[in-house]
């Protein structure tokens, strides 16, 4: 099973046939990536930890501050 935490720091990747891994809250997340490349199999991975992200917005699956 990923670790959600190094996925949503952008530390791993996962392969697109091992998505039943990830949970349901990362399909409705604008910060999902699906990525295709022609030497390699389609993958998602997660850009929260990118910084020049379009949104500052709150993931679903963090907790919202206090």
């Amino acid at each position: 099973m990923i670790k959600l935490e190094e996925f949503r720091a952008g530390c791993v990747g996962l392969a697109s046939c091992c998505g039943d891994e990830l949970p349901e809250c990362c399909f409705r997340c604008v910060y999902l990536i699906y990525q295709e490349a022609a030497c390699s199999l389609p993958y998602y991975s997660c850009g929260y930890s990118l910084p020049d992200r379009l949104t500052q917005s709150q993931p679903m699956c963090l907790p919202e501050p206090d």
